[in-house]
Order: structure tokens, then sequence, then C-alpha cells
């Protein structure tokens, strides 16, 4: 083991998405599949200056001096995989988890919280994606990786670990990058963005189209809403009636999905065009009391309040959620300032924005009714 990178390592796992079910559908194929992944993982591995450590099924386990090595390994990798031919025709997704320690180094290998850390967090990943731990991030960060770029996805708890964990994502160029929540908990008191949804002149459908019609028309617009909420990295909390809340570490997918979600509601026939109610949505970021509980605490209500505010067809902005998107491009949404307005108990106007289209010019916009 005198080979081994010593002092600060970092680490690197692998692992194939749904390899129960893919071993179940495939048969003896599935041993071809495994084969496959570790033949190019540690090809990529070896071309980056990594260290094979251990395989496990259908796990690799892998060491580097360097952690901008390690990146470079699991873009590497993931392009191989993705230019692979697999069995049946179908794509084999493996997810990668990095994470950079101080671990000890004994006659039959590493050990410490480092080692089972990295292991969370590739645990926590899905197929395709490439996860980073804040250590590794930091490390990596300022280093120029071409096509490769850092996304943070905000504080998790991973399994046996007891402290939360910030996690970031490495986009790369040409590559899927939107990918559903972590396998993961979202941390308690960590700051999160709330998206409510809420559809105008409900009643009024229910009315029209009946408890039975009304009540598959409702299914319908929650199962619409939450695919694109998780499309875009959030995760639905409650949903009733005409109403849909969701949570999102990300300040920028919770507004990407809430105006995807305002057209879709508009554009797909989720219910008979004649019968279809505009949407309006709200967008506000908060500390989070405990998500896992859904215990929101007062981001909650402000985020109802602010929904309650808007227009048909607005997307409001509270000005936290704003601020947090300061500088950082929307790619073809804009928040237009719409005016200090006093929204639900406010004793004093708040200034809110609306999410439009990035070619709407920026001039006066169209009025938000306060709430009282």
């Amino acid at each position: 083991m005198a080979e081994l990178p010593v002092g600060t390592v970092t680490f690197f796992f692998t692992d194939i998405e749904r390899s129960t079910d893919l071993s179940r559908r495939l048969g003896p194929a599935f041993g071809d599949v495994r084969a496959v992944h570790r033949r190019l993982v540690r090809e990529a591995v070896a071309a980056h200056r990594g260290h094979e450590i251990d395989t496990q099924g259908d796990a690799l386990f892998a060491a580097f001096d360097r952690a901008s090595d390690a990146v470079a390994a699991a873009v590497a990798a993931q392009r191989a995989l993705a230019d692979a031919e697999w069995p049946d025709d179908g794509r084999v997704a493996v997810r990668i988890g990095i994470h950079t320690a101080e671990p000890y180094l004994h006659d039959e290998g590493y050990f410490g919280v480092g080692v089972s850390r990295a292991a969370r967090i590739c645990a926590a990943a899905h197929g395709g994606q490439i996860l980073l731990s804040n250590a590794t991030a930091g490390v990596v960060e300022d280093l120029d990786l071409p096509g490769v770029r850092m996304r943070e996805l905000g504080e998790y708890r991973l399994k046996d670990i007891p402290q939360p964990q910030r996690l970031v994502q490495v986009d790369v160029e040409g590559f899927q990058t939107d990918f559903g929540k972590l396998r993961a908990s979202g941390v308690a008191g960590a700051v999160a963005t709330l998206l409510m949804t809420d559809l105008v002149g409900w009643a009024d459908v229910m009315r029209t189209l009946g408890d039975d019609a009304a009540a598959v028309a409702a299914t319908a617009y929650h199962s619409l809403v939450i695919d694109i909420v998780e499309a875009n990295g959030g995760r639905g909390v409650e949903m009733a009636a005409d109403n849909v809340l969701a949570l999102f570490p990300s300040a920028k997918d919770a507004v990407v999905a809430a105006v995807a979600v305002r057209d879709a509601i508009r554009d797909r026939d989720w219910i008979a065009a004649d019968e279809r109610p505009p949407l309006r949505a709200a967008v506000h970021t908060g500390r989070i009391a405990d998500p896992d509980r859904r215990q929101l605490g007062t981001p909650a209500l402000r985020v109802s309040r602010l929904c309650a505010a808007a227009d048909p067809s607005q997307v409001l902005v509270s000005h936290a959620t704003q601020a947090m998107l300061e500088g950082e491009p929307l790619e073809r949404i804009a928040l237009r300032y719409v005016g200090d307005r006093l929204i639900g108990a406010d004793d004093r106007p708040v200034p809110l924005f609306e999410a439009v289209a990035a070619t709407e010019r920026p001039g006066a916009s169209r009025g938000c009714r306060a709430s009282s």
C-alpha cells in the first residue's frame, strides 16, 4: 500500500443506478454491463493518476492525490460511459461521488469517516450525476476545467453522517444537468426556496365539472406540477385542492420551475381547454425550520400570501429570492420590479418582482394587487 496517496486524499466512488433491476432484467448479460463499467472507469482513473482501491458488486472505489484529477477522471468516465454500447440497446447510468479528506492508511487500506462520506455522497446521486463534497469543491472551484462548472445544491443529511453536508454538482457541457431531488434529506434550519402554485377560479371549475371530474383534473394538475418541480431539482411538500407547495435547494431552479409550470398549465392538455384556469405562482427564499417533517416556518406563510397577491398567469418573486439571484443569469427569464406592495399582514410595503420572458421590455410592469 506504500504507493497510495497519504495526507490529503480525494476519494472517488462509482456505482450503477438501479443495478438490481438491471440484473433482474438482463440476467447473465448484467455481468457484461458490470465489466464494461469497471473497464471504462478504471481507464479514466488510471489516465488521471488515480489509484483503484477496491471493487464490490457494481461499485468501484479509487483515491487521488489531487482533487482536480478526481474530478477530471469523473468527467472522462461519464463521457466514456455515455458513448459505450450496452446490452438491450439501453443506457446504463452511473453515479459518482467525490470527497476530499485526511484519512488514515492501514495495511488493509484507508479508513475513517472521509471514506464513508464519499460513499454516501455517491449513494445520494442519480445516474449520470457527479456530486462533490464542499471540501472537494473548495479545492477545484478556481481551477480551469474546460467545459465544466460547479453548481451548489445546498445542505443535506447523508446516512450515518451526523453533520449536514453541502453538496455541489459538476455540470458537464453537453451532458444532462437537471436531475431529480437527491437521495438525501434537506437540512433543518437551512436556507431554501419555496414555490407555491394556485389555480385562479378553481371553485368555478369544480362547480362546472362536478366532484368526480374535478378530482381527476386536480390529480392531473398535481402530477404535471410535481413532474416539473422534480425535473428542476425540487420536491413536492404539500398538495391540497388547487395548491401545490414545493421546496428547492436552489433559488434559480425554483424560479425556472415556476415559469415552466405556469406555461405548462396554460399549454398542455391536462384538462379541457375551455375549462382550463390560469395559474398564479409565487417564489420566496427563507430559513426552513424542518423540511423533513414539513415544518417550514414563516417562509411558507410568506409564500402563500405572495401567491394570493399574484395576478392570473403571474409569477411573483420575493425580494429575498431576487437578492439570492443578483448577478446570476436565468436564461430566457428576467426578474422585473413591480413596485413596493403590502402583502398580507405586513405593516409596510415590500419590494416585489415578477418572472417574465427575458425578451420583454424592462419598463413599467402590469399591476400586482395587494392582499389585505
